[in-house]
């Protein structure tokens, strides 16, 4: 039997800063309300807006063959009940969200999951991750070698202008 995921890649979003405009999703007051179709508020009235061509990203992402996961440091439910009032939860494959600052390890971690699961081996160069901070990359080199990162809202903006760097990126195996 063909291994179905043997050409797969690896998208990886932050939430806070990346996916929405919000940069601690985890100090806000659940439950969300849905004001329109990009904006969320908490219970105490603070917004939160959805950068839209990050998840029509997601999107894309899925239909080229990428596995889609988030990497967060946030409050699970928090973010994953933002996730949820956006209606946006179905676009990720996984969710690696944990209350601390060491992405490394949390990608680390799923990539043992997609290994045991999909039986999915992914080199970094497979991997795509978007952040709004470089703060974690050396975590990450450290943990699982070095990924492709593409600095959200600055290294492209739009669909088009991200999904054409990371085919580049996965082409190249070069970093954004």
């Amino acid at each position: 039997m063909e291994n179905k995921w043997r050409n797969r890649w690896l998208l990886l979003l932050d939430l806070d800063g990346t996916l929405w405009d919000h940069l601690d999703v985890s100090s806000l007051n659940p439950p969300f309300s849905r004001v329109c179709h990009d904006i969320i508020v908490d219970s105490s009235g603070v917004e939160v807006r959805l950068y839209s061509y990050m998840i029509a990203l997601g999107l894309w992402a899925r239909r080229t063959g990428g596995v889609v996961s988030s990497l967060s440091w946030n409050v699970p439910f928090k973010a994953l009940e933002a996730l949820r009032a956006f209606g946006v939860a179905h676009i990720f494959h996984y969710h690696v969200i944990e209350p601390h600052p060491w992405k490394g390890r949390m990608l680390a971690k799923l990539l043992r999951l997609l290994r045991v699961e999909r039986r999915l081996y992914l080199t970094p160069d497979r991997i795509v991750y978007f952040d709004d901070r470089e703060i974690h990359l050396d975590d990450i080199r450290e943990s699982v070698g070095e990924v492709n990162y593409i600095k959200s809202h600055v290294g492209c903006r739009g669909l088009r202008e991200c999904s054409r760097l990371v085919q580049s990126l996965l082409k190249t195996g070069g970093e954004g």
